[in-house]
């Protein structure tokens, strides 16, 4: 006997097809998902009333599609016993809101496979994190079938990444899906670090010395101190049970490329002095344009820092701390602003700041703790340069 299987009243007057889940042949059981439908934002899936042959599809992916459409004919192998819309609807429907099923569907995901924690078994969007977590699912890969859906609009192109991409795709995944991340802004006063900065120089070229120190330099050696202070930046979380604290200070600097994100590490930085600091950097960024980074310049780091320079119009972001550190601090644009002393406002060049951390390891306290710590740093920047 073949029974027909039509489109039941999802909410709309005309839907479409998303996905075809079987094809001809296929031996389906009841209630199983035959097709997936999008309902204005929502994927709505379409299952079987009963257990079978799949004997023919009547539609195909991209078909826009009306209540009672027939899908297709399904060879039953026992009696079938009908149902209505209505009820058809109740077996198959996944207490879900929209947001959560474009997630699901964006990350393909069945949430058939996920157990609710919500009012009546509703899933939230931390048992879908809980779900990838339990699977160890790293893939946010958009479906094949979306990325086909996309060449309706016009002409496209797939791009092969290049395996520096691609691990920085990877790292910052893993990043994202095991941090949970924190993140405090602040700005401070570099007005003084910078007038030292410049005369620093001027010094360094009447002695013919080849090198200049920078602002991410300077830094880098006052993050070196600061870690010293606060040891709980310089660890790592072992099993959500134990801290392993580092004894040593390597120090990673966020690289740009035409390839992707680098993060060179400048290790013991604890025992060297700022130009020491700016003589190593500058090596490393000239390995990275010669593409002679070796895989031990990259291994080993404790901290990062991103800095965006003055080259971003960027006052704040948030930077994603790398995984197992447990913090990262961004750097973004100074700029002049005019700052209240007592009695006038006065011209500063204010530096942002954004410290993003693990929360399970550092609370809000200690971040403002190790950034105040990093402001007074500041102040006494000529007491680092030896």
């Amino acid at each position: 006997m073949n029974l027909e299987i039509r489109l039941p009243n999802v909410g709309m007057d005309k839907v479409e097809v998303i996905e075809l889940l079987v094809k001809v042949g296929d031996y389906v059981n009841i209630n199983q998902t035959l097709l997936i439908v999008e309902v204005g934002k929502a994927m709505v899936e379409v299952p079987s009333q009963v257990s079978g042959i799949i004997q023919d599809i009547k539609v195909r992916v991209n078909d826009k599609i009306s209540t009672n459409c027939l899908l297709m004919l399904i060879k039953t192998d026992h009696n079938v016993v009908t149902t209505n819309d209505n009820n058809m609807i109740k077996n198959y429907y996944i207490y879900a809101s929209p947001i959560i099923r474009r997630l699901a569907y964006k990350l393909n995901i069945n949430l058939k496979n996920i157990v609710g924690t919500g009012r009546n078994g509703r899933i939230l969007r931390c048992d879908i994190d809980k779900f990838i977590q339990q699977t160890n699912n790293n893939s946010y890969d958009v479906p094949e079938f979306i990325v086909k859906k996309y060449s309706e609009y016009g002409d496209v192109e797939l791009i092969k990444l290049k395996n520096n991409k691609v691990s920085t795709i990877k790292q910052l995944n893993n990043s994202w899906k095991n941090v949970p991340h924190v993140t405090q802004f602040d700005e401070v006063d570099i007005t003084n670090i910078e007038e030292f900065r410049k005369n620093y120089n001027n010094k360094l070229i009447s002695q013919n010395i080849p090198i200049k120190i920078t602002l991410l330099t300077i830094f880098t050696k006052i993050i070196s101190v600061a870690l010293q202070e606060f040891p709980y930046f310089n660890s790592v979380l072992i099993n959500n049970k134990e801290l392993l604290l580092k004894k040593y200070i390597n120090i990673g600097i966020v690289v740009a490329t035409n390839t992707g994100l680098i993060v060179p590490v400048l290790n013991n930085v604890d025992n060297k002095n700022i130009l020491t600091i700016s003589y190593e950097l500058d090596a490393l960024l000239i390995k990275i344009r010669n593409n002679k980074l070796e895989l031990s310049h990259v291994q080993g780091g404790n901290f990062t820092i991103s800095n965006l320079g003055n080259g971003s119009s960027t006052t704040m972001f948030t930077p994603l701390v790398n995984f197992p550190e447990v913090a990262i601090l961004g750097l973004s644009k100074a700029r002049i602003m005019p700052i209240w002393n007592g009695n006038s406002f006065v011209p500063k060049l204010m530096l942002p700041l954004s410290l993003s951390y693990d929360h399970r390891v550092i609370n809000g306290l200690d971040g403002v703790n190790f950034i105040n710590f990093i402001k007074e740093l500041v102040l006494d920047i000529r007491n680092l340069v030896t």
